[in-house]
């Protein structure tokens, strides 16, 4: 649990740029498009001052801090996670006492002074609670299970603060924050809680056409970027994480136009006040959201690439909602390869249905 409070001290030095989404739901304010893989949703009330940076959010994982616009206030970080061993849990409640032990001595092991106590969310979901008050540094630590997920919230001082202690008044904020926290869960005909779309357009993974519904899979993609200041501290040695992967810096150069290469095969491309990364040459993107989505009968589909072959088309084809259903099924012809859409870009109206969808082509599809 060390290693958590250690990241949220980096990241608090680090980051201090992040836009926060938010949206009113249910009268509380959603800790930005937070809903994880169509299981639930996270939804509270923010602490007076403060303001949410999302960090990563993938349709598995999502990391974010919250930050004040105090500097010298305590730092939170949010982080939730699948975890296996606990694939069959619906709530904390659910574990038995050995487990509850096992995961209290997760904290013992590292700091035997640390003080476990347990609290429950407004829907009544269990909470672990570790609070270290002694030493040189404080920090409270919230540990849930909800679906299989891991939910972590932590609080440590701010490293900008002359007092590294954190006063009753600080614990009693977090607390409030904390059990005001609700898990709720998703309508699985709703799937996954999205941002608006309307009128705009994303790259997206399609797939899992439904005939009964008409309907199928989409999992909306966004560009993963970073400023150029951080572009610029990145240094041979380092470590770049994108994702799942782990990158080590053994080379770090500049090109011509300013763009700074790293091994080869990653490059940070600056547009306007962003550095965008890209990876083998392809703009580099993490899932932002997932929804089903009905298939109109006016829905256009372009084409670039040769469905039997898999190659770039010269010339753009052209094909009705019917003839992309069969792609999707497999019907258009017994000897394609298969439908792949991992660099398909979807176009919404505005009532956020689709009508537009063009297939790129990309080396690696």
């Amino acid at each position: 649990m060390k290693k958590i409070i250690a990241i949220i001290m980096s990241l608090a030095l680090l980051l201090g740029c992040c836009g926060a989404v938010a949206a009113e739901e249910n009268g509380k304010l959603s800790l930005g498009t937070i809903s994880i893989n169509g299981a639930f949703n996270l939804q509270c009330g923010l602490p007076e001052g403060y303001r949410i940076q999302p960090i990563k959010m993938t349709r598995e994982q999502i990391l974010a801090v919250l930050v004040s616009d105090v500097p010298e206030n305590p730092v939170m970080q949010l982080s939730v996670a699948f975890d296996e061993t606990y694939s069959d849990v619906d709530r904390m409640n659910d574990l038995d006492e050995e487990t509850f032990a096992l995961l209290e001595k997760t904290f013992t092991d590292v700091d035997p002074t640390v003080e476990i106590t347990y609290g429950d969310t407004g829907l009544g979901t269990r909470l672990l609670i570790a609070i270290q008050l002694e030493g040189s540094f404080h920090y409270i630590d919230f540990l849930s299970i909800y679906k299989g997920y891991f939910i972590e919230f932590a609080m440590v001082p701010s490293q900008t603060a002359a007092d590294k202690t954190l006063t009753e008044e600080q614990m009693r904020m977090c607390i409030d924050f904390l059990t005001d926290l609700d898990f709720v869960p998703v309508n699985e005909a709703a799937m996954m809680s999205h941002p608006s779309v309307a009128g705009l357009s994303y790259i997206a993974n399609l797939s899992d056409y439904d005939p009964e519904t008409n309907t199928l899979r989409a999992v909306l993609r966004h560009t993963v970027t970073m400023t150029p200041e951080e572009a610029a501290a990145l240094k041979v040695g380092d470590t770049l994480e994108l994702g799942d992967q782990s990158i080590h810096i053994e080379t770090l150069e500049k090109d011509e136009d300013g763009w700074i290469m790293i091994n080869d095969d990653v490059s940070l491309r600056q547009y306007g006040d962003r550095v965008h990364i890209y990876l083998y040459e392809a703009e580099y993107l993490e899932d932002m959201a997932e929804m089903r989505l009905e298939v109109p009968e006016n829905l256009v589909f372009l084409d670039d690439i040769d469905p039997a072959t898999g190659e770039m088309l010269e010339e753009t084809t052209t094909h009705t909602a019917a003839e992309f259903i069969a792609m999707l099924r497999g019907e258009k012809n017994p000897e394609d390869p298969g439908f792949a859409s991992d660099n398909t870009r979807v176009s919404f109206d505005e009532n956020e249905h689709m009508t537009l969808v063009q297939r790129e082509y990309v080396p690696w599809q």
